[in-house]
């Protein structure tokens, strides 16, 4: 390459790039402590782990965990990527009553049972949310006057109608099933119901200003959703393993989520979003929505 005018190279001297590239004292020891602090961030994520478990257990069912620590917004939120786990846990257990009952009692009997036990369980919870979200959206009334009747205590007659179609469905759905043919809706199925809440929070936007569901939505690190799709990637590798057929537990949890969530957006499209309520709505469609597709795969 040719000098230009004036004999002046393009190219500074090799001196002159040293003090460029060469690391200060100061900037080492910078680096150090940004990657010290990252180092105690990843902790402070590890350490918070057991407590957002805790949380998961105690909000999604009647067990009385002890949480340790100030709860924060972001333990709420990081809480809901162990939401599938939970699920998973109250699949077996249900998998396990249904077999033991069913070699007692007559299949639908058994089904009732295991539905029942599991509503009581979760206290209600999201048979609650189901009650108050077709309260709401079949009154007739707008937005806001949907939001409101949502709000109230009181179960309305589409409330209840609602809840009993639910049961009605879910329990002869399970109890046209055997045991070895429950594994794959009740593990699989169970642990994509709770994995609903956790992309409603990414997929739609929260309708109140504030609310029992609120709390949970102000943090949507991409973390928490990735905790949340590995649990129920193991959820479905054991309901493969524990079911004849593996595909079968692939529909399952394709079926347990889309049901819910084409649902849940006709929803948002006439609130403008979701609340608690709605997701909890979305847990009991999905659950009734795996038990039923493991009713189809059988024909």
């Amino acid at each position: 390459m040719c000098p230009p005018p004036g004999g002046r190279s393009l190219w500074p001297a090799a001196g002159v790039l040293r003090p460029v590239i060469a690391v200060k004292p100061w900037q080492a020891t910078m680096t150090r402590s940004a990657r010290g602090g990252g180092w105690a961030a990843s902790r402070r994520r590890l350490a918070a782990q057991p407590r957002r478990l805790s949380l998961a257990v105690t909000f999604l069912t009647s067990v009385p965990l002890p949480v340790r620590g100030e709860v924060a917004s972001r333990d709420l939120w990081g809480s809901m990527g162990w939401y599938p786990l939970v699920g998973l846990g109250l699949g077996a257990a249900s998998w396990g009553l249904f077999a033991g009952t069913s070699a007692l009692l007559p299949p639908l009997v058994a089904a009732a049972l295991v539905v029942l036990v599991v509503e009581a369980f979760t206290r209600g919870l999201h048979l609650d949310g189901l009650m108050d979200t077709c309260d709401g959206y079949f009154s007739g009334a707008g937005r806001e006057g949907a939001l409101e009747i949502m709000k109230d205590s009181r179960a309305g007659a589409m409330g209840v109608a609602g809840a009993i179609l639910v049961i009605v469905v879910k329990t002869a759905a399970l109890g046209a099933l055997s045991p070895a043919e429950a594994a794959a809706p009740l593990l699989a199925g169970w642990a994509a119901a709770r994995t609903l809440p956790t992309l409603d929070v990414f997929l739609f936007p929260y309708a109140r200003e504030a609310g029992t569901g609120h709390g949970f939505t102000r943090e949507r690190s991409p973390g928490v959703l990735a905790l949340a799709l590995g649990w129920l990637a193991a959820a479905g590798v054991a309901a493969a393993a524990a079911s004849p057929d593996w595909w079968g537990a692939l529909l399952i949890v394709a079926g347990a989520l889309l049901v819910p969530l084409l649902l849940q957006a006709a929803v948002a499209k006439r609130l403008g979003g979701l609340t608690g309520d709605v997701y909890g709505m979305g847990i009991e469609l999905a659950e009734a929505a795996a038990l039923v597709i493991g009713c189809a795969l059988l024909r």
